[in-house]
Parts: C-alpha cells; sequence; structure tokens
C-alpha cells in the first residue's frame, strides 16, 4: 500500500508530465509559503497559474471528481495572495486551476481532469 505521500508524488509528476506536453512551463512544484504548499506553478501564454493537485485511488464505481472544501480554497488564496507579495509579481493574468488525478485499483491506469479557473 502506497503512502499518501507516494501518491501525491506520483500524481504530481503525472500533472507535470501533462502539463509540459501542453505547453506550460513549469517554474516551481511544491511552493512552500509557512504551512501553505501550491503543488504546481506554471506560465502559459504569459499567464502565471497556480495548480492544486489530487490524486486518489478508486474503483470505478467512484465518482472522479474530487470537490475542494472551503477550507481549502481559503489556504490555496492565502497562498497564492504570499506567493504574489514574496515574488512581486502581478495577479492581473493568474489563475487557479485544479487537477484531478484518478487511479484505478485494479489496473493502475490513471485519469486525469483539468479544470481551469476554478475561483
Amino acid at each position: 500500500m502506497k503512502t499518501t505521500k507516494q501518491t501525491g508524488n506520483r500524481g504530481e509528476n503525472i500533472a507535470q508530465e501533462y502539463l509540459e506536453k501542453s505547453g506550460y512551463e513549469i517554474i516551481a512544484r511544491n511552493y512552500r509559503c509557512q504551512r501553505l504548499e501550491l503543488d504546481i506553478i506554471a506560465i502559459k501564454n504569459n499567464r502565471l497559474i497556480f495548480f492544486e493537485i489530487k490524486t486518489r485511488f478508486q474503483n470505478k464505481e467512484d465518482d472522479a471528481d474530487i470537490p475542494l472544501a472551503a477550507r481549502q480554497i481559503k489556504n490555496l488564496k492565502r497562498a497564492i495572495t504570499n506567493y504574489y507579495l514574496k515574488k512581486r509579481v502581478s495577479s492581473e493574468k493568474a489563475r487557479l486551476d485544479l487537477i484531478v488525478i484518478s487511479v484505478d485499483r485494479a489496473t493502475r491506469l490513471a485519469v486525469l481532469k483539468h479544470y481551469k479557473n476554478i475561483f
């Protein structure tokens, strides 16, 4: 059985590969500020994009969509604001995307869904 950290790392690796193939330039991974973390930060078309990656093992009958809790969104907003302040960048062309990776328990195959501009 894989640990939560191993599952998360696998998902982030899958997401990074997908993003790079889709033309995103990865500028940071696992950016930490205080106790908060931004999984992936990338640039595409002069736009700064923050990515939250959710990876889950599931059975075929499980629903792949994983909504973010209000607390998680609040923490992501705080981390993004912290990033703007520390890096002195504008928030005008920035957005937050969610990537959900569902790994089938039986086959170990991963399915990726990319939700753009979630707030």
